[in-house]
């Protein structure tokens, strides 16, 4: 297929942006308000409505089918209660500005994402205004900040403003006793905003809601009124409920809502609330653009498509070596791999196994165990590097575990202990592999897939593919290891291992990363030493842009 033009991209990415104007696109009048109403109560508006029926028939399970409130087929039923009937009392249209903060230090926006930083061009305003009749999608990372939320207000009258995960009953935000028409002139706080966490790919309407209060609101009864109500429907909440519970008005109301699509951004923050781990269909898609970008690999699919995350902490014991003729001293430490790391490690870092985690796309209602203790795996940790764009299996194996019950690593054979990765360039493709078996796989037949002249010192050419297809495994989970040079990789390719000699190696002194060694032997001024460390950060930093 043709690479699109840049322009072109851009165009494209911004289409979903782009609407027509509505009646609501100006101002908020009465055929503004019409026509919220309209679809206020409009049945097949949403993914809850009339088509629920269709695209989840009874029995269907999945978080696509996951519905609390399945009588509420439109917003007003699905706000105001199932059986609710007159809709009069939404009387105004909340207006809703998003801000958008860009770094301060000029630099592109960019999150951490699913074990690599997500670059995040700015597509529209930084101060946007919602109009929910239009077609425009947010992904939640545009629209995760506090907005200013104004409405007409009455003199001396106090409200509460709730924003509301429509679809699945999450309340996002709740704040009470607000006076003056202006979320932003304070007001007592129960649930400080947090914009939408979108789970899935489908559209959903996250609701900004204003009611009228009777009277002053305690805010330890209305925390408690919340907290109990929320227990009891296992962290769902219900407005119509609430709005009884703190004898809110019915009578006069206002709406406005966003539709949200889900991102890598909102994948990150639900699974730090450990409610789902989506990381692994994300990381599935960046890998097969990464590995196919590069000519791609015999021993794997074009399509990477993953469900369960493979986390990695490394423990470094303290050491010192002496690597071209200086010595260094490092401290104990450990060293996460996961989504705020990009995987900046040396062999140093790696000498030693890491601690390896697999949690898989589904974490509640059960705990990771649970869901994968009845299957079986094996953990493959290898360097295919030199079959990238060929179609000769000559992988290198660093680690192979067979026969793993569930998430726990330890329990599997381990076929061949862990080979730290040694490499002086920059995109060596140090893969973990986690494949889900159908049979238990057989060590030492396993052993027959590599080369017969494999030393414990060196590294051993290994057919991946033919493994993979010969146990009939099924590619699960995929993380990628990100290697740089350091002077530990120095001292073992020509002191222990043996694969270069000394002159070879210290010819062009790599010095430590990522800053000046602590050392105890002489001090490092070659100029030749001092420009490759330059130059090594640079490659690393750009690298790891790309």
């Amino acid at each position: 297929m043709a690479q699109v033009p840049a322009f072109l991209a851009l165009l494209l990415t911004a289409t979903s942006y782009v609407h027509a104007q509505t009646s609501c696109s100006v101002r908020r009048d009465a055929a503004c308000l019409a026509n919220m109403r309209s679809l206020f109560t409009n049945t097949s508006a949403y993914w809850f409505g009339t088509r629920f029926a269709t695209d989840c028939p009874p029995g269907s399970e999945g978080l696509l089918c996951r519905n609390a409130r399945p009588l509420g087929t439109s917003l007003f039923t699905r706000l105001m209660g199932v059986n609710a009937t007159d809709s009069s009392g939404l009387s105004f249209v909340i207006d809703v500005t998003y801000p958008i903060t860009l770094p301060a230090d000029g630099s592109d926006r960019t999150y951490p994402g699913c074990g690599r930083v997500v670059d995040v061009p700015l597509t529209r305003p930084q101060n946007f205004s919602i109009d929910a009749l239009s077609s425009t999608l947010y992904p939640p990372f545009d629209v995760r900040e506090l907005p200013e939320v104004t409405w007409p207000a009455e003199d001396n009258a106090l409200y509460t403003v709730m924003m509301y995960d429509a679809g699945f009953c999450f309340m996002h935000a709740l704040y009470i006793n607000i006076a003056g028409g202006s979320l932003g002139n304070g007001g007592d706080t129960i649930l400080r905003h947090q914009g939408p966490g979108n789970p899935v790919d489908r559209a959903t309407p996250y609701v900004w809601l204003v009611f009228k209060q009777e009277r002053q609101l305690d805010v330890s009864s209305v925390n408690n009124t919340y907290l109990t109500q929320t227990a009891a429907n296992g962290g769902t909440a219900f407005v119509d409920d609430l709005v009884t519970a703190l004898g809110l008005s019915t009578q006069t109301y206002g709406i406005n809502v966003v539709m949200s699509v889900t991102d890598e951004y909102a994948c990150v923050l639900i699974r730090a609330w450990g409610l789902r781990n989506r990381c692994p269909v994300y990381y599935g898609q960046w890998m097969s653009r990464y590995i196919q970008e590069r000519g791609g690999l015999p021993s794997l699919p074009d399509r990477l498509d993953l469900t369960v995350s493979i986390d990695l902490t490394f423990t470094a014991p303290a050491i010192t070596y002496k690597s071209c003729d200086i010595v260094y001293q490092k401290s104990s430490e450990n060293i996460t791999v996961d989504f705020a790391n990009r995987g900046l490690v040396g062999a140093l870092e790696t000498r030693l196994s890491p601690q390896v985690r697999l949690l898989p796309e589904v974490i509640q209602p059960v705990s990771p165990e649970v869901t994968l203790r009845d299957k079986q795996y094996t953990l493959l940790m290898y360097d295919p590097s030199p079959e990238l764009g060929q179609t000769e299996q000559k992988s290198y194996i660093h680690w192979m575990i067979v026969n793993i019950q569930g998430t726990d690593i330890t329990s599997g054979d381990e076929v061949y202990d862990w080979l730290l990765p040694l490499t002086s360039r920059l995109n060596e493709l140090y893969l973990f592999v986690l494949f889900e078996q159908t049979t238990p796989v057989n060590p030492t037949t396993a052993r027959s897939f590599a080369a017969t002249d494999c030393r414990p010192v060196s590294r051993c050419k290994f057919r991946a593919g033919d493994f993979i297809r010969a146990n009939n495994l099924s590619i699960v989970g995929m993380r990628y290891l990100r290697v740089i040079p350091d002077t530990y990789q120095q001292y073992m390719s020509y002191a222990v291992k043996m694969i270069s000699t000394k002159s070879q190696v210290c010819s062009a002194q790599v010095n430590d990363r990522p800053q000046c060694p602590v050392m105890s032997g002489s001090k490092q001024t070659k100029p030749v030493g001092i420009i490759m460390s330059v130059f090594t950060a640079l490659a690393a930093y750009l690298s790891l842009k790309n």
